[in-house]
């Protein structure tokens, strides 16, 4: 089975009040050859106020976030499910992905009307992530 290595940058940490800015991901086969690399961007929603600690980590500056040749967040959601669908079947995997990454993967592709919000975890996906706290790999 393929893996598929993502990591989000966004513009907080609230999934219910922030929104990815970023997805970056390397597709590899089980051998981890790399078969595919993306790198997504967005604008920034009108609704949301970006944290300036996000921004400093993320190094995003506000010009890009008001950017007219990006992609709205609507249409980002709508990449990524596509780039999800395609990359299937994969193990989803990245730095503290399921506590972070995914779930604020799902509270966007949710509010942008996205009918696959649990893609990375069904349609014959899986995930596993690596700890954050011990460094150490936990399967899932």
């Amino acid at each position: 089975m393929n893996f598929a290595f993502f990591d989000l940058e966004t513009t907080g940490i609230s999934p219910a009040f922030d929104h990815p800015l970023q997805f970056a991901a390397i597709l590899t086969d089980a051998e981890f050859k790399e078969i595919e690399r993306v790198d997504l961007r967005c604008r920034l929603a009108s609704h949301v106020i970006p944290s300036p600690q996000a921004l400093a980590v993320t190094g995003v500056r506000p010009q890009q976030l008001v950017d007219p040749d990006l992609p709205s967040l609507f249409e980002f959601a709508q990449e990524l499910t596509t780039l999800v669908s395609r990359w299937s079947p994969a193990i989803w995997t990245g730095f503290n992905s399921i506590r972070f990454d995914e779930e604020m993967l799902r509270q966007m592709l949710y509010q942008n009307l996205q009918l696959e919000i649990f893609a990375t975890q069904f349609n014959d996906n899986t995930r596993f992530r690596v700890r954050a706290r011990s460094g150490r790999a936990c399967g899932w």
